[in-house]
């Protein structure tokens, strides 16, 4: 992770959020690289978070060694929110699946300041519907669509200017199948001309994407 000085080509997302006002000088901006640990579940990130760029996902370690992986963060998506909350360290770990930058608000600072704050608050309840909304609908269809369905949903959320470039592993921890089964399904849609091997990972035609989710 690399920590830079806040840059006013941000202010819109303050203002977003309601917190426009607060002094720059307290505020920083954090650039992780695909693969950086953004947080660890059980530990206390000292920080609110706002993704401006790039995404990520979160997820839970079960006693048997798996991982349970919960959301996809993004950009307006926010890092700390149930920590700010309740004042718990927090429940799940994020970790970057590409570069990732973030506004950083230390909650020492600021956590009485952004409770108190009901334009803040009325955001961060969306974003925290939205977050539950995308877990549901995850939920449901990992248990009611075939894996093709979900891996081209979570195409359409991971895809990067077009571009799929996540890790197959983690990809078919996601999707909670196996990797062999994530091969196939990825060759069927190659196939179908949905996605195209290139040196960076795969060509997502999107148009073509967009089709094949409605004929199931």
């Amino acid at each position: 992770m690399r920590k830079f000085i806040f840059d006013e080509k941000y202010i819109d997302t303050l203002q977003n959020f309601g917190i426009e006002y607060i002094d720059r000088n307290d505020l920083s901006v954090f650039m992780y690289d695909n693969g950086d640990i953004v947080c660890q579940e059980n530990r206390f990130i000292g920080y609110f978070l706002i993704c401006v760029a790039g995404h990520g996902r979160s997820y839970v370690n079960e006693r048997n060694g798996k991982s349970l992986i919960l959301n996809i963060f993004k950009k307006g998506y926010v890092i700390g929110d149930y920590e700010l909350i309740m004042n718990f360290a927090t429940m799940t770990t994020v970790i970057a699946d590409s570069e990732m930058i973030c506004i950083s608000l230390p909650l020492t600072v600021y956590r009485d300041y952004l409770l108190s704050n009901n334009a803040f608050l009325r955001k961060v309840s969306q974003i925290l519907a939205n977050k539950l909304y995308a877990s549901l609908q995850h939920s449901a269809a990992s248990r009611l669509m075939p894996l093709e369905y979900r891996l081209c949903v979570h195409l359409l959320k991971v895809s990067n200017h077009g571009t799929f470039d996540a890790r197959l592993t983690d990809t078919a921890d996601m999707l909670g199948t196996s990797y062999r089964h994530l091969l196939r399904t990825i060759k069927s849609l190659t196939t179908k001309r949905i996605l195209v091997k290139n040196k960076s990972g795969y060509q997502i035609d999107i148009p073509r994407l967009h089709k094949h989710i409605e004929q199931f």
